[in-house]
């Protein structure tokens, strides 16, 4: 969708028929067995680690607290929550979404709420929860702000906003992209934004990169930002096969853990506060 960015109901028919992860899993969507494929592909090394993602939420210090997703997938982040007794609630701009965090929680036993959305009002009184968190999903919306003020009003004075954006500044967007439009025939004659519109697969609407001060501008209403990097793999620093890379990850271990990652990894995480007077 070269030169216009998409309207949010383009981003609503995409992610409702291609749900997060899905292609690359051949377990029936909604089974036990696909959300353990699931869990186990963001878990990886390579991706996201249970601890690192830990440390990111903090899941083990959540009991009683409220927490809402901002485009809940298919769950994973609130059923970490709610493993540590969180209230959660999720909320998604497709239906799929909707139903597979239900299904998710309804195999595991848990308790939480799910609503769909349009993708920018949120329907929950000011000041009522103590951690929203948004994970990969403002980078596919047209215009997030409205969708950030509406975090900030949810979210009670003190709380806590957690994002997850795509970086700029990657190895993935700077070498890996550009590399892929001059070599690969599937990117030949595409401009850089198409391009990396693929990076959630063929027919993705959007995808926004953000720099540290693009994300601390969005994010301007809140106080005491933090940002991590996260990300890097074997396969895209060398543009190795999936085969080839899972052998150097055996051998080499994780590239996400190091130097090179904690500055050109492709999620960059945000957390900052809703000040106690708020603006």
């Amino acid at each position: 969708m070269s030169g216009s960015k998409p309207e949010i109901q383009d981003v609503r028919h995409y992610w409702n028929a291609n749900p997060v992860a899905t292609e690359g899993i051949a377990e029936q969507a909604g089974s036990a067995e696909f959300f353990s494929a699931f869990d186990a592909i963001r878990e990886a090394e390579n991706c996201e680690p249970y601890a690192y993602s830990d440390l990111i939420h903090g899941y083990s210090a959540s009991q009683g607290k409220r927490v809402l997703d901002v485009g809940c997938g298919n769950g994973y982040v609130l059923s970490r929550y709610a493993r540590k007794g969180a209230d959660v609630t999720g909320v998604d701009l497709t239906a799929k979404a909707i139903e597979l965090s239900r299904r998710r929680f309804e195999l595991e036993g848990l308790s939480g709420d799910f609503e769909q959305i349009d993708g920018v009002h949120l329907p929950y009184p000011d000041n009522e929860f103590d951690i929203v968190c948004s994970m990969g999903v403002l980078h596919h919306i047209p215009d997030p702000g409205p969708t950030v003020n509406e975090i900030y009003r949810v979210l009670k004075p003190g709380g806590k906003v957690i994002i997850m954006l795509y970086y700029r500044y990657s190895y993935n967007n700077m070498v890996v992209l550009p590399l892929k439009r001059l070599f690969d025939r599937r990117y030949k004659g595409m401009s850089h934004q198409d391009a990396l519109n693929r990076n959630d697969g063929a027919g993705c609407p959007l995808v926004m990169v953000y720099s540290r001060p693009q994300a601390h501008k969005l994010l301007h209403r809140f106080k005491d930002h933090d940002f991590r990097l996260n990300l890097l793999s074997w396969r895209q620093l060398f543009l190795l096969p999936h085969k080839a890379a899972a052998i150097a990850g055996r051998i080499l271990g994780s590239p996400s853990d190091t130097w090179l990652a904690r500055r050109l990894g492709w999620n960059l995480y945000v957390t900052a506060t809703k000040p106690e007077q708020s603006q």
